[in-house]
């Protein structure tokens, strides 16, 4: 006796069965089919049914059986099991109900998907936090809606200076001005011993601001006694080193590079000599007209005075043409016994009553000495107490 098998309806392609199945066996406590024979001893072969989760939105009902059975509503499966009814989900084909995979007599299985299965579209929330929408306004040169806050249009990149809201132009101006400045680096610099042979000799730093130089400031210095304590002040700044003179004794003395304006009372260094010039006047009454006895002056414009010691002069010479030249071998006054001065040395000149000091390409050079303060280029030579600095700094 043939049994016949209840079709159950194809899985569509591309799905595979999910959950566990259900096997259905026909047999005693079973009720017969409609129009199938069912022979006495005869067990019909098993039925699957797959059990598929339940649609996504369908709500599950909760019931003794366990989780997972879905509610009254959705599609099922009713099979006999004794006298209670069981309720198997069926995953629905997406391609929709075939009635002609279902034979007669089989259970029908309902492919309709009740409205309460499909959750409702409902429209999305708007969180109470959400921040607020910001303020458009339309561009002036393209059109387009630019955020009120913004300082450029993010379609032609115009500048929003009329927008409310944004940056202003005197804020922009100052953030590029702030980004073009460049780092500022403080000014070095340094002070170098030359010794009498030309070769360098010990080095004294020179930082950004005011520099004390004296005896007992640096090993450079303590050795030298005709350093005063308190010597010199090197102020080193952007614009350059500026050196006072702190009241010493012997002072500071600069070499010249070009002709250096003097006047009456300044002194200058060539070689060993310490020289001193001053300015002869005609001379004038006194103011109840009386006038000063003296020898006639011929045309006397100066005299140079040798200084050898403190308010003590040795010999002195009278200047008389334009020009006093000086040197060791040839000039108006010599200096024979002093290797250190050139064969012609320097000169003085006189012109519309203002007198002149120059170099005259000697080898150890010309040095005059600083009044009170005085701008002092990097590369310069200078004389402090008996001995010989170059000066540098950037």
């Amino acid at each position: 006796m043939s049994v016949a098998k209840t079709a159950v309806p194809p899985e569509p392609e591309g799905f595979a069965s999910m959950g566990p199945t259900i096997t259905a066996t026909s047999g005693a406590g079973f009720g017969a089919m409609p129009g199938q024979p069912q022979a006495m001893g005869m067990t019909p072969p098993p039925r699957e049914v797959p059990m598929a989760p339940a649609p996504f939105g369908a709500p599950v009902a909760k019931s003794p059986s366990g989780p997972g059975v879905p509610a009254s509503g959705g599609p099922s499966v009713q099979i006999g099991l004794g006298s209670t009814p069981m309720a198997v989900p069926h995953r629905q084909s997406p391609f929709g109900a075939n009635p002609a995979a279902t034979p007669l007599g089989a259970p029908s299985i309902s492919t309709s998907v009740p409205a309460t299965a499909v959750p409702a579209m409902q429209a999305p929330r708007v969180s109470p936090f959400s921040p607020p929408a910001p303020d458009m306004v339309a561009c002036p040169n393209c059109g387009k809606q630019v955020a009120s806050a913004f300082a450029f249009c993010g379609g032609c990149g115009h500048r929003m200076k009329g927008a409310p809201g944004a940056v202003g132009e005197s804020a922009i101006a100052r953030a590029d001005a702030v980004a073009a400045v460049p780092v500022r680096v403080a000014v070095q610099g340094h002070l170098t011993l030359i010794r009498p042979d030309g070769t360098e000799g010990g080095v004294c730093p020179l930082h950004e601001g005011a520099n004390l130089i004296g005896r007992g400031q640096g090993t450079l210095f303590d050795a030298d006694p005709y350093l005063s304590p308190r010597h010199a002040e090197f102020v080193l700044s952007e614009g350059g080193l500026e050196v006072r003179d702190l009241r010493s004794l012997n002072g500071i003395f600069v070499r010249i590079t070009e002709e250096e304006e003097i006047e009456s009372g300044d002194s200058f260094r060539i070689g060993q000599e310490l020289l001193r010039f001053d300015a002869i006047n005609p001379p004038t009454p006194l103011e109840d007209g009386t006038e000063i006895i003296g020898t006639p002056n011929p045309g006397y414009w100066g005299r140079l005075s040798v200084v050898v010691g403190r308010d003590l002069d040795g010999p002195a010479f009278p200047l008389f043409d334009e020009t006093a030249s000086m040197g060791r071998e040839r000039g108006h006054i010599l200096f024979p016994e002093d290797g250190y001065v050139s064969g012609a040395h320097c000169q003085l000149t006189v012109r519309d009553g203002r007198v002149f000091l120059t170099d005259l390409g000697s080898s150890n050079g010309t040095f005059l000495r600083v009044r009170e303060s005085r701008a002092v280029p990097s590369g310069s030579l200078m004389l402090m107490g008996q001995q010989l600095f170059r000066i540098a700094y950037k």
